[in-house]
């Protein structure tokens, strides 16, 4: 029987009370909450603390494991005790619907709000008020594909520091910290959005540390790299192919070129005219398109949707599916770690050394700079697209070079229409497919 801490009898449980509660020396010592009834914590001989509730059903004394701390949370704690309290004085059981983590039967369906609806409420009520297009719709793409498929039916309650440091550690265990990053911090404004709306009584992220230390890439790619590249985006069908080849050839961002609309585009395919709400610094930025650039687009097949890369099923949305995409094309091109972004400062590095200036390469990479500030920010926007021109021109030729000084090797295994399909999750065409082909190739 374990013994009862005299210090116990109105004890009312703080967080720092939990923390510095002293571990016995055998056994377990039990504190009753002086708020709830029957809600107590649990300190081991071994230092683990956790929260559990008494009560009495059918005339026997039963006694029902809530979860640990600091995973559950105290004030988590005691809105689950008055829950199961509910059912309770309802004449239920409450060992036979409580929810995921407790010591119990399995669950019915969990109270409270669901992490799915609360995910819409928060990509519609905060996402889409407050931050740019482009960076609300990356933020709903991340928390879904990290998440959603995770915690689809759990409820928020349910949801603890453990299981976001679960799905943080696969990441970094997968050699993938940058994503644990950014995974990290979208999960955390998602919870303390929901704290802040009272959905849960404290945010399971509020002590967590970020995974991993934000390192600032300084990838640039070899030569013989960025044929081997091109030559792997040549292999791959519509749309992750093309992709990659905008992405070398124009320097913008991924987001930028994935999420390209119909409209940005001039009747000549000249330009790409992005607008300030789908740029990283909310400047309106225009990019010059090359001939190589325009032939690449005319031979893009045509969809009843507004974007030129849509999703694959779901024609209102842009193309999402980077991650199986990039997987098959490095499977085509085994180089050192790297990613797309990469492809941007390898054009800036390589403009450089052809002798371009460092404004004009701001100018197409579209960074902020003081020298592009106010009234003659805008005339010098304009000022400069000639010169932008020429350089994107001098990058083109570059780019030509290497890759003919580089033929695609000739174990180069070109991925199954279904196997490509599949990884890239966009619609898929037969109708030009050899035109791109040849296009890529040229």
């Amino acid at each position: 029987m374990a013994k009862r801490s005299p210090r116990t009898s109105r004890t009312v449980l703080s967080d720092l009370m939990i923390r510095q509660w002293p571990v016995p020396e055998q056994g377990k010592v039990q504190v009753p909450d002086g708020t709830i009834a029957g809600l107590g914590l649990r300190v081991s001989h071994t230092g683990q603390r956790s929260f559990y509730l008494t009560y009495t059903h059918q005339g026997r004394s039963k006694r029902l494991t809530l979860g640990s701390y600091p995973d559950l949370k105290l004030a988590a704690a005691r809105l689950k005790a008055s829950r199961l309290i509910e059912a309770f004085n309802a004449g239920q059981d409450p060992r036979t619907f409580a929810g995921p983590g407790d010591t119990a039967a399995p669950a019915l369906a969990p109270k409270g709000p669901l992490f799915e609806k609360s995910l819409e409420d928060f990509v519609e009520l905060y996402c889409k008020v407050h931050n740019k297009t482009s960076t609300a719709a990356e933020t709903e793409r991340l928390l879904r594909a990290t998440f959603l498929s995770r915690w689809r039916g759990r409820a928020l309650l349910s949801i603890t520091t453990s299981d976001i440091l679960a799905i943080l550690d696969e990441l970094i265990r997968a050699n993938r910290p940058s994503a644990a990053i950014h995974a990290y911090s979208n999960i955390r404004t998602f919870f303390g959005w929901c704290e802040s709306r009272h959905l849960i009584p404290e945010s399971p992220c509020i002590k967590l540390k970020p995974p991993a230390k934000k390192a600032k890439r300084t990838r640039v790619l070899k030569d013989q790299e960025l044929a081997k590249i091109w030559h792997a985006a040549a292999a791959m069908e519509y749309p992750y192919g093309p992709i990659v080849h905008l992405l070398i050839l124009t320097l913008q961002r991924r987001g930028e070129i994935c999420g390209m609309r119909s409209g940005e585009l001039t009747g000549d395919l000249s330009l790409l005219k992005l607008p300030a709400e789908r740029t990283k610094n909310g400047q309106a930025h225009d990019v010059p398109l090359l001939p190589r650039a325009r032939a690449l687009l005319q031979t893009l097949p045509r969809f009843d949707s507004e974007y030129v890369f849509p999703a694959r099923g779901k024609l209102e949305r842009p193309f999402s599916g980077y991650s199986p995409a990039k997987r098959a094309l490095d499977a085509l091109c085994p180089i050192d770690e790297w990613t797309l972004h990469d492809l941007r400062r390898t054009g800036a590095t390589g403009l450089g050394n052809l002798g371009v200036a460092p404004h004009i390469i701001e100018r197409i990479l579209n960074h902020s700079s003081d020298s592009f500030d106010g009234v003659s920010g805008l005339y010098n926007r304009a000022k400069y697209l000639p010169q932008m021109r020429e350089a994107l021109a001098l990058w083109a030729a570059h780019v030509k070079r290497v890759v003919k000084a580089h033929p695609p090797e000739k174990t180069l295994v070109v991925p199954s229409k279904r196997a490509q399909a599949s990884a890239a999750a966009t619609p898929t065409v037969s109708a030009n497919k050899q035109a791109v082909r040849d296009n890529h190739q040229s």
